[in-house]
């Protein structure tokens, strides 16, 4: 005889921790209204706890942005193809790699969250030194670097014409920059469902373009 097993699943939903949780509000926050128009006790009250006991996982309200520029950049870190990956796929197919790479990107830094950062650097950017030293050097310059390093390796693996790899790395990565532009300030309001939408295909074919002006025709 079968013997039915009635046991109920004792085992709790995820619950965010209080210190997850001003993150998030704080995060909500300041993409709304920038950071310094968001005071402690407004993130307090939202999260439903007193002021005092955000100091008990925050020294203070920058301390809260600086963490958030850290789970920012540890995003971007994740979005990067591994080296092995990436060295095999420009190797196989410069198109396939320039595809996946870009999808990889854009699907990991266009979460809700992600978004809201974005949308924050968009707003501190202007008026805060710490946020404008990160936008130029980890998403200026370090993407430039690393574009340069890409192109200098397509052209040692004869992939692609030899040309300055940094020309190549300013024209490729210009055109993200401009969708960074046109998304996050010009049309933040309008209503896209997430950067994905908006960013995939017209990075697909700008980087059709690109390679397709620079890569040798296989004889």
């Amino acid at each position: 005889m079968k013997i039915l097993n009635n046991k109920k699943n004792t085992s709790k939903p995820y619950e965010k921790s209080t210190k997850d949780k001003i993150f998030d509000v704080s995060v909500d926050l300041f993409s709304k209204k920038g950071f310094d128009a968001v005071s402690m006790r407004e993130i307090g009250r939202e999260v439903g706890i007193r002021e005092s006991s955000i100091y008990n996982h925050y020294k203070n309200k920058e301390a809260i942005l600086d963490a958030i520029v850290n789970f920012f950049l540890s995003e971007l870190e994740a979005s990067s193809l591994p080296e092995e990956q990436m060295d095999e796929l420009i190797a196989t197919s410069p198109d396939m790699f320039f595809e996946i790479g870009a999808k990889t990107f854009i699907e990991r830094m266009s979460t809700p969250k992600t978004e809201k950062i974005w949308r924050i650097i968009s707003i501190e950017v202007f008026h805060n030194k710490k946020i404008r030293k990160f936008f130029v050097e980890e998403l200026l310059e370090t993407p430039l670097k690393s574009w340069e390093a890409i192109f200098t390796k397509m052209m040692e693996e004869n992939l692609i014409k030899q040309y300055d790899p940094k020309i190549l790395a300013r024209e490729y990565f210009s055109y993200a920059i401009f969708l960074y532009f046109e998304y996050f300030i010009l049309k933040y309001d309008t209503d896209y469902t997430s950067f994905m939408d908006l960013a995939w295909d017209k990075m697909a074919d700008h980087a059709k373009f690109i390679l397709d002006s620079i890569k040798i025709d296989s004889i």
